[in-house]
């Protein structure tokens, strides 16, 4: 059994999609082709009534782990770790995918091999180029063999790393557990509870939620669904089966599913700018306590952010309606501005291409207002730093939109643009930047989202 899940970029609501709000505020994820895998290597029957015997290999952390679960209370799965460092990530989803497997009736007895490997775009891989006194390009990046090893203290790309390793763990137990298949959804919901659990806290959802569906345009899910399993023991060891059970009651709508992806043509290009990266949960707490010193303030920057993200959302959508009903108008649209420069500026008379125009102004509008909304709250979310080279980007031609992704700050930009051409052409310019380094990734969207296989029968 084999189980992959997909990393994310945010390109729209960060900070918003936390609230609980009634609707759910939007924001559009978009899944990328770098992913976690977990694979089983190997079984065995079990070592003792009511146990489950997991081991991890994890050969790019140089690390083993044991973890045993004990089912043999009845309606009761508690864990313990017995060999290599803590990992409440692995801990956890052992935990609840063991317990949501006994919730299904399955038998889930048995002694489990497996192995987990991240794509190398998850992690900064300059310190293995250096190593390898090779320059930090896209190119040499492309070349480098799958799953390397960390060399040294290897910094995140902020690609949602331990969300898609939850998730794809999650997976992989759940569907060796239940060979008929699981619900993706169960997958979801049973994946946020972990993750959750693990941090501490409820978070927006929207990586493990990526993690699971790839691309979408997602809301929030409401937070009383996973707090009720975060109460009592901050860091608990066991959990009760029936308790889980009406958690992941498939019969409550946690939150529609909204099928989204970027328009046809339009291509994700994601730059490491090894600027030491930000502190989101710090971040986060400061906007969202600005947040409630103007939430009586009539159209305030929040409100005013809310509503671009909204109209954003509908011009997307009104571009994959045009690609789709005017196929051939659409692609002769893209080809010619593909060659225009500061795009939100440029007007058309060719009704295609100027939905196109005015999708990428809404674009612009909605980073705008997001970085004055970091402005208020004192908030880095775009650094000057970062500006510069976002607005030299966005004067490129064919470059729909730009920005810092997620919660903003110091650890990555992206830009949108019109074709593989114009993506090559903002990588080589990132490359040769001078006022700071930028190392294009080689992710590019993959809206395809978690990936089960089964074993192969001999």
């Amino acid at each position: 059994m084999e189980a992959s899940a997909p990393g994310k970029v945010l390109i729209l609501g960060g900070y918003l999609i936390v609230e609980s709000s009634n609707p759910p505020n939007v924001g559009i994820s978009i899944g990328v082709n770098a992913r976690f895998t977990t694979r089983i290597v190997k079984t065995e029957k079990a070592a003792a009534p009511g146990q489950t015997t997991v081991h991890v290999n994890s050969p790019q952390f140089h690390q083993s782990y044991c973890f045993v679960a004990d089912s043999s209370l009845e309606g009761t799965v508690s864990v313990t770790q017995t060999e290599g460092p803590k990992s409440s990530f692995i801990f956890y989803a052992i935990l609840y995918s063991v317990a949501a497997a006994l919730s299904l009736g399955d038998s889930v007895e048995g002694e489990i091999w497996v192995e987990l490997l991240a794509d190398n775009d998850f992690y900064s891989q300059r310190n293995y180029l250096d190593a390898q006194q090779q320059a930090v390009s896209v190119a040499n990046l492309r070349a480098l063999p799958r799953h390397l090893p960390l060399v040294g203290d290897v910094s995140k790309t902020g690609l949602g790393s331990s969300a898609s390793m939850t998730t794809s763990i999650v997976a992989c137990l759940c569907s060796h557990f239940h060979p008929t298949g699981c619900e993706a959804e169960l997958v979801h919901r049973v994946a946020q509870i972990a993750h959750s659990v693990t941090q501490g806290k409820i978070g927006s959802g929207f990586d493990v939620y990526t993690a699971v569906y790839g691309t979408c345009a997602y809301r929030r899910f409401p937070a009383s669904r996973v707090s009720m399993m975060m109460e009592g023991a901050e860091q608990p060891t066991s959990v009760e089966v029936a308790a889980l059970r009406h958690c992941v009651d498939m019969l409550v709508v946690w939150v529609p599913h909204e099928p989204f992806r970027l328009p046809p043509g339009v291509k994700l290009v994601l730059g490491d700018v090894h600027q030491g990266g930000s502190s989101t949960p710090g971040m986060v707490a400061k906007v969202m306590a600005w947040r409630k010193s103007v939430v009586d303030t009539p159209d305030n920057l929040w409100e005013q952010l809310r509503r671009s993200n909204e109209t954003y959302i509908t011009a997307l959508r009104r571009m994959m309606s045009e690609a789709e009903s005017e196929p051939v108008a659409y692609a002769a649209a893209m080809r010619e501005l593909q060659t225009k420069s500061q795009l939100p500026t440029q007007q058309s008379d060719d009704a295609v291409a100027q939905c196109i125009i005015s999708a990428s102004q809404c674009a612009a509008r909605c980073r705008a207002l997001l970085r004055d909304m970091g402005v208020a709250a004192e908030v880095k979310i775009e650094p000057d730093e970062l500006s510069g080279l976002l607005n030299d980007t966005a004067a490129l031609p064919g470059v729909f939109a730009v920005g810092c992704p997620g919660a903003g700050g110091y650890d990555a930009v992206f830009a949108l643009v019109l074709g593989d051409d114009c993506a090559a052409a903002v990588e080589k310019f990132w490359e040769n930047y001078k006022a700071m380094s930028v190392c294009p990734l080689t992710v590019r969207e993959d809206p395809s989202g978690l990936v089960v296989k089964a074993p192969q029968l001999l």
